[in-house]
């Protein structure tokens, strides 16, 4: 172990992922970065994931840090964690989804090469289904990169929460992630760009991501007013039409979420309000396409519809390599 080499703190907020949380213990534990504190924690779950953990913990003769609580929520897990963290860098890791072995490296590489001003790194991974089909996450979103906070209350850029690594003093000025929203870690990001920092980005995938069926991610309805919320604490910064601009389009957002996860009556929600607010039909046009779209996929085998994706990630990156590593290097 080298002395020089800056503690890095991986913590795992697991909640009802009896059947994947060890994979990601595991990951964590397998990387070539050295040292690295990890910290999982028990969200109050119902299923066995408490059990395997204590399973896991014992096995690994305590080569982490296991601690539990009352269901609250992943915020409230994440800054249980964290105040328990002293690494120099906090890597996040949902409990459903997995590090390559040389993630944690190559983003230390990130901040230690970069200046004081780099508050966030992330990186490109894979999207994997239970299936066990997998493609590359590039061409899904856009990646945070520089000074983006207005592209990142607009929701215009992003990062994939596993595939973060945070600086700890950013994670301090922040105030933590906030408890009273779903989706904690978008408005995260933004408070980080508020403080003054930079997102760097590593297009090489380093992490997998699962697609669980019942993931939090995949619950498009609990996750309708974060947007809004995350906009009104920087109301300062934008004038009345960006503001409004910005709120049309949350709503197209969830529109086309909504959509894409079969969601129909919330998806017929958001485009209507959207009609409304902008006094022209057309967003009901758009609804009628999105959600038709959604009712013939779903009417299409899994593994087809895994290779269609495939598909549609080449096009948009020209790359045609996209298929998961060896199973030998997970």
């Amino acid at each position: 172990m080298d002395p020089a080499q800056p503690l890095v703190s991986v913590v795992i907020p697991a909640y009802n992922h009896q059947d994947f949380v060890e994979r990601s213990i595991r990951s964590v534990l397998d990387q070539t970065y050295h040292p690295v504190e990890l910290i999982v924690v028990d969200d109050g779950s119902p299923d066995a994931t408490l059990a395997v953990i204590e399973r896991v913990h014992q096995e690994t003769g305590g080569a982490f840090t296991m601690l539990t609580k009352p269901n609250g929520g992943v915020a409230s897990t994440l800054n249980e964690a964290i105040r328990h963290a002293h690494g120099k860098y906090i890597a996040i890791l949902a409990s459903d989804d997995r590090f390559l072995p040389e993630k944690l490296a190559r983003q230390v590489a990130l901040f230690e090469q970069g200046p004081p001003e780099v508050g966030a790194v992330h990186c490109n991974g894979y999207d994997e289904t239970l299936a066990g089909d997998a493609v590359l996450l590039t061409g899904s979103y856009v990646p945070a990169e520089g000074a983006c906070l207005r592209q990142l209350i607009a929701r215009g850029v992003t990062a994939i929460a596993s595939s973060v690594m945070v600086r700890r003093e950013a994670y301090d000025r922040t105030g933590g992630f906030d408890e009273t929203l779903v989706g904690e870690d978008l408005d995260f990001y933004a408070a980080v760009a508020a403080q003054g920092y930079e997102f760097r980005y590593d297009p090489s995938p380093l992490m997998v991501k699962t697609a669980a069926p019942d993931s939090l991610g995949s619950k498009v309805e609990l996750f309708f007013d974060d947007p809004f919320k995350t906009l009104a604490k920087y109301r300062d910064r934008f004038t009345p039409t960006e503001y409004r601009a910005m709120e049309d389009g949350f709503y197209a957002g969830m529109g086309r979420a909504a959509a894409g996860v079969g969601k129909h009556r919330m998806s017929w929600r958001a485009y209507r309000t959207l009609a409304q607010r902008r006094r022209n039909p057309s967003p009901m046009l758009e609804f009628a396409v999105r959600n038709s779209r959604h009712l013939v996929l779903s009417a299409i085998p899994r593994s087809w519809r895994a290779r269609l994706k495939q598909w549609r990630t080449d096009v948009r990156t020209s790359r045609a390599a996209t298929r998961l590593p060896p199973a030998s290097i997970l």
